[in-house]
């Protein structure tokens, strides 16, 4: 029964009053029921109670219902169910249900309710009561979180970018006002509505909104760790650039405009010239500005005009931007709440217009001031532990996401004879035990335990283990057997040779010149497909050549094309004897007048 609604007062006496009654009963010597009815406590209660204390057992109060898992079974059950969400495999609320059943079979538990084994699954009303006995439980709907991002954001990865972070500040003396921080965010004429009030139970509500689909201007936003910004920068979906498009924007704020309203490597050096122009690095006092690998942050003209104005260029790990990238972290989301909010009150104001680009400025001017705050810029450096410096910021929580591709590499380096073959099974786990850089973590999960759970399938009763309704301690790792934690296999030779990005200091000088080289050579690679391409259309230009003569058409004759008359033999339908040897073919008759003649009889004879 799913609301039980109590009938009696049986059971809500509380345990003091009983023991208090129990005392005088056992110590002072009074008479059970003299003391029950003192105290109007229903004396059978009170005599089992006494009875329980005199045999040595621990008393309970208060009715308790039939758990098909006793305390420590569900507390295990529970924190594999975090476990699971932790590294970003949750459960479904119907996969619980069947865990449920495999680990009340698992272990062995007397009382389970018929209806479980009918169903191959837990009740829906057990898992009602197993959500609101375990508070630390509930359904929620999970974020979209990219498979790369779950995996690159690791302790190895991480460690990689605070080492070199850490040499930078100290090698140059940085202060948080040469600390900086660039990144660039999109701004649509058509955002997300917020929450409004409207009627209750209305099944839809609506919100006037410019168009079905919003134009994107790019804008680039810098921050320091100071709580300082730099006025931003807006990327128009326009061919032809004009000032005027930016005359309602923050003051000194740039602009510029291509086909698609992407930041592209020609933008970025516009904008790395607005940088230095209001940071004023020098040989002395460089700046330090953090990136992602964008395409237009790596170009190799970006990077030799920052190393030759004094700015340092350290790159984010890939896929790591969401939790060290501190403008995602502090800033863009109050930024496009505001943006929202700004163009909502556009709409009010201007009834019956369409929002176009032209008005995105005056919006991110009313919108940036308000959510790139000095409190929320300090903030944002603190919680990524870049300024105040904390290398150790993240949490074993943090990195558990990368717990599912946490395995050894195999050696690269084959043996001779075995060419590019990728390392046999049997030999895979006696590789060393190191990592990829993008894909490595530092955790300390064992890989025995790894491997050992690879070779359960998941959701099979395939448990050997004798288990008891008593829990033992090695029933956490039974549950993990019923149902194991996803882990990707073990790891194989890799063909493809494509360059893996990694976070480096962009300015220092060898890899610069690797950049360069490597963007050298795409450019050849891409000017010989042109080529190629420009030869093989140019192919017989300029020659002109005269089309042939068109041939007579043939005149329909009875005969094949590929046949003449003097090949031709020809035989009667009665007799089945040649034409050439009748009597018609020596009184000077040839057999197409024959032939003619003999089909015009038939066609005479059919029609009569």
């Amino acid at each position: 029964m799913r609301t039980y609604k109590r009938k009696t007062q049986r059971g809500t006496t509380s345990q003091d009053l009983l023991q208090r009654a129990a005392d005088a009963v056992i110590k002072d010597g009074r008479k059970l029921k003299t003391v029950a009815r003192e105290l109007e406590i229903c004396h059978t209660t009170l005599q089992r109670y006494v009875k329980k204390i005199k045999s040595g057992l621990a008393p309970a109060v208060g009715y308790k219902p039939r758990l098909v898992f006793n305390e420590k079974q569900e507390a295990l059950l529970s924190k594999y169910i975090l476990k699971s969400a932790s590294i970003y495999f949750s459960l479904l609320p119907e996969e619980v249900r069947q865990l449920a059943y495999q680990c009340a079979v698992k272990f062995n538990v007397q009382n389970i309710p018929p209806s479980w084994h009918t169903n191959g699954e837990a009740g829906k009303d057990w898992l009602t009561n197993f959500l609101k006995r375990n508070s630390t439980l509930s359904i929620r709907t999970p974020e979209a979180t990219s498979a790369g991002r779950a995996s690159s954001f690791n302790r190895h990865n991480v460690n990689q970018f605070f080492e070199k972070l850490g040499d930078l500040i100290t090698k140059h003396n940085l202060t948080p006002s040469r600390i900086w921080n660039v990144d660039k965010t999109g701004v649509q004429t058509v955002l997300k509505p917020k929450k409004i009030l409207a009627e209750k139970g209305t099944k839809q509500v609506g919100a006037i909104v410019s168009t079905e689909r919003g134009t994107l201007v790019t804008v680039e936003l810098a921050v320091s760790a100071m709580g300082n910004s730099i006025p931003p920068m807006f990327v128009f979906p326009r061919l032809k650039y004009k000032d005027l498009f930016i005359r309602d924007g923050p003051p000194e704020c740039i602009g510029a405009g291509n086909q698609s309203g992407w930041m592209t490597s020609t933008e970025f050096l516009v904008f790395i010239d607005h940088f230095i122009k209001h940071t004023k690095p020098s040989p002395d006092e460089p700046v330090l500005l953090l990136l992602d690998n964008h395409s237009s942050h790596i170009d190799i003209d970006v990077i030799e005009k920052a190393k030759r104005n004094s700015v340092m260029l350290l790159s984010f790990p890939p896929h790591c931007t969401h939790r060290l990238q501190l403008l995602d972290v502090g800033v863009n989301g109050p930024f496009k709440t505001y943006c929202s909010k700004a163009q909502n009150n556009w709409l009010r104001t201007n009834p019956g217009k369409v929002m176009s680009v032209y008005e995105i400025p005056g919006i991110v001017k009313y919108a940036f001031p308000l959510a790139a705050t000095p409190m929320n810029i300090c903030n944002a450096f603190k919680k990524t532990g870049i300024w105040p410096y904390d290398s150790n910021v993240f949490t074993d929580e943090d990195y558990a996401p990368s717990f599912v591709i946490d395995r050894p590499m195999p050696e690269n380096r084959p043996s001779q004879g075995t060419g590019n073959l990728p390392v046999p099974p049997n030999n895979r786990e006696k590789t060393p035990e190191y990592f990829d850089e993008s894909n490595s973590v530092g955790s300390n999960v064992e890989i025995e335990t790894s491997q050992t759970i690879l070779k359960h399938v998941p959701g099979q009763n395939d448990c050997s283990v004798d288990c008891t309704s008593e829990p033992s301690g090695n029933q956490e790792q039974e549950t993990q057997l019923i149902r194991p934690l996803p882990k990707a296999p073990p790891r194989l030779i890799e063909h493809n040779k494509r360059r893996k990005r990694k976070t480096v200091v962009l300015t220092d000088t060898p890899e610069k010149n690797a950049l360069a080289e490597e963007q050298a050579t795409k450019k050849k690679k891409k000017e010989s497909k042109t080529t190629k391409k420009v030869k093989g259309k140019g192919k017989g230009k300029g020659k002109q050549t005269k089309k042939p003569p068109k041939k007579p058409a043939k005149k329909r004759v009875l005969q094949d094309d590929d046949s003449s008359d003097d090949e031709q033999e020809w035989y009667c339908i009665i007799c089945c004897d040649a034409y050439s040897n009748s009597a018609l073919e020596k009184n000077g008759l040839n057999a197409e007048n024959v032939r003619i003649g003999l089909i015009c009889n038939a066609l005479k004879m059919k029609k009569a």
